[in-house]
């Protein structure tokens, strides 16, 4: 049965387990989100607490105090804020990956409208954001979560990020067949839609960056690494923008060189593994209900 806890409890519980008060300003967000709110001429940081207009790290809006239930979502954006507003959401937390709405297809990370944050103020609902300290976490983040459910040993960290590491490579238990292997990553992610360059039948050796891993160094690390397949959100940058394109072409002249089999799960559909397994079950452990709200397209 889940009963009421306080919101200062369960900030003050996040902020120290995700070391949030020593990692220094969200990369890209306390660039990204200034930007493109003032380019829309939204003055978003008046809903926003100090704290994260500062670190853009924990709690981003407040409530009256009261949780009694939980939304975990990987973006917040309008679809997500609809869906939670059409259940009736009310003195709610949203625990969200990131504090925008992103087309990972399209345009990239979005403004909110004005609108919804007044909606989330008159609904009494408080958001809580962690996006670098829960891609950089020892025990729960993003890329360790997905290594834990393909039972990968012999892990190490890698890919540097601010104070840590967003990265991380294992083995599996034993060797798969490529093509028995993607059927696995189709149920685990819960998506059809997969794309992959294979390079290798076996697979053995997995380098794992969850979300935006559409860099070519980041695929470079994990082939020096010894890693014969890489695993990520992306291996290809599919937004339209000016950097997006530049990374592309950075790709397109190396792919057909890279000795590595590349696969790819979306952004979304990455990125939500830690949310459904760890994340629910720490806020489960304070007796809150919790429900995670799908976004429809993992492609989106």
């Amino acid at each position: 049965m889940s009963h009421n806890v306080r919101l200062e409890q369960i900030t003050r519980h996040l902020d120290a387990k995700f070391n949030i008060q020593n990692i220094p300003p969200d990369m890209p967000f306390s660039k990204v989100m200034p930007r493109i709110y003032d380019a829309e001429e939204i003055e978003f940081k008046k809903y926003l607490t100090d704290s994260f207009t500062q670190s853009f790290h924990g709690l981003m809006i407040k409530n009256l105090g009261e949780i009694y239930r939980v939304y975990l979502s990987v973006f917040l954006s309008k679809e997500i804020l609809d869906k939670i507003f059409a259940k009736n959401g009310k003195g709610g937390l949203i625990f969200s990956h990131h504090p925008m709405e992103m087309e990972t297809s399209n345009r990239g990370f979005l403004p909110l409208p004005e609108e919804y944050f007044q909606e989330i103020q008159k609904r009494d609902i408080a958001v809580y954001v962690l996006h670098t300290p829960l891609d950089i976490h020892e025990d729960i983040s993003t890329s360790q979560s997905i290594a834990k459910k393909l039972k990968l040993k012999n892990c190490q960290r890698y890919k540097r990020h601010s104070i840590g590491y967003e990265g991380i490579s294992g083995e599996l238990p034993e060797k798969k067949n490529f093509e028995d292997f993607i059927p696995i990553l189709r149920k685990l992610f819960g998506v059809e839609e997969i794309h992959f360059i294979k390079r290798f039948n076996n697979i053995h050796r997995v380098g794992i960056i969850a979300g935006g891993g559409a860099d070519v160094e980041y695929i470079k690390e994990t082939i020096r690494l010894g890693c014969d397949t890489y695993l990520s959100g992306d291996y290809e940058n599919k937004i339209k923008n000016e950097y997006s394109l530049q990374k592309r072409k950075e790709f397109e002249e190396v792919k057909d060189v890279l000795q590595i089999n590349l696969i790819e799960c979306s952004h979304y559909a990455t990125e939500k593994v830690v949310m459904i397994n760890e994340i629910k079950e720490l806020f489960e452990g304070y007796g809150l209900h919790v429900a995670f709200i799908e976004q429809d397209n993992a492609w989106y």
